[in-house]
């Protein structure tokens, strides 16, 4: 019988255990709809200066700068880290910056957004920065980039064949 006893323990632990890495990942900040004449609500990263969150349907999907840029919360972009102002503590990215994609284009317009569908992968898409830099972006378990809607979609509707 203690043998059986363990185990529920384990399971409870296991249970509360995701749970609270849910609650730790959550972030409320996020909308619950999306507003599709609006560009997407972007955040600062909780913990990481080189990351921002991108907000899909009420989740934030967690995205990285291009290497040695970090998340200026007051411009709502990549930054160079003298201009970030980004909080103390947080190791930045010390690689150096890519160059621009001819996906891209040349001005960046924060109002229209430039998305690109991923080559291989129907999961994964491509948000240009505001400097020319094609950013890798992963959709939610289970949802296909939609290129005609510009959001990730489930995969009847976004009709992405790998």
């Amino acid at each position: 019988m203690p043998v059986q006893s363990n185990r529920n323990k384990m399971k409870v632990s296991a249970s509360l255990l995701l749970l609270l890495a849910a609650a730790v990942l959550a972030d409320d900040r996020c909308p619950p709809q999306d507003d599709p004449e609006q560009p997407p609500v972007l955040l600062a990263h909780p913990t990481d200066c080189d990351k921002f969150l991108i907000c899909n349907h009420g989740t934030p999907v967690v995205s990285k700068c291009p290497p040695g840029l970090l998340w200026n919360d007051s411009q709502k972009q990549c930054d160079y880290p003298s201009q970030a102002q980004c909080a103390p503590g947080v190791t930045p990215n010390t690689e150096p910056a890519p160059k621009p994609s001819p996906n891209c284009p040349p001005e960046y317009d924060p109002d229209h957004m430039v998305y690109i569908p991923h080559e291989t992968d129907c999961g994964k898409y491509y948000i240009c920065d505001p400097y020319g830099v094609e950013l890798e972006q992963t959709c939610p378990s289970g949802l296909h980039w939609n290129p005609v809607v510009n959001y990730c979609d489930f995969p009847e509707l976004a009709q992405c064949e790998e």
